[in-house]
């Protein structure tokens, strides 16, 4: 994990019950990923994730009110059961992107007969991590772990 720096960054940290190919599985499947990814009533309409360097990261979110709100980047690290790495500042194959907001670093290390599952999302200025902070970070990415970890629960690694 990288250093972090309370001024740009966020983290959160979860002990989930299943093991990490679970959760790498609810993370490289479209359709598991789907069920945990966003919090209600905020869907996931469409996801292509190509979980190597340089893969795309695409997402888009529906939101209530109906609107869309796509999401393209690249992964930077993919060490399976391990390790995510995952950008806005770059996409599909490392092209630099228009307007970049964050770099999420996922670590999965097993622990307990489960899973320490930690974030750490790292923003160019503090302004980009307050406005994450408002958009409900905290709440956002907890609920969806809590889903994640529901989730993992019923996928047969």
């Amino acid at each position: 994990m990288h250093d972090f720096d309370p001024e740009k960054d966020l983290q959160i940290e979860r002990l989930m019950n299943g093991r990490p190919q679970a959760i790498w599985r609810c993370w490289e499947e479209p359709d598991l990923f789907k069920r945990w990814f966003t919090p209600p009533p905020v869907e996931v309409a469409e996801v292509d994730y190509d979980l190597r360097p340089g893969g795309r990261s695409y997402v888009v979110m529906k939101m209530p009110d109906g609107s869309l709100m796509p999401s393209e980047g690249c992964f930077l690290v993919a060490d399976r059961y391990k390790r995510l790495i995952f950008t806005d500042a770059m996409t599909k194959g490392f092209r630099p992107a228009e307007t970049p907001f964050m770099t999420a670093d996922i670590e999965l290390t097993p622990k307990d007969g489960g899973t320490l599952y930690r974030v750490h999302v790292m923003h160019a200025s503090a302004a980009q991590k307050d406005e994450h902070e408002k958009m409900g970070f905290h709440d956002g990415w907890g609920t969806t772990l809590r889903q994640l970890d529901e989730l993992v629960a019923t996928v047969d690694a």
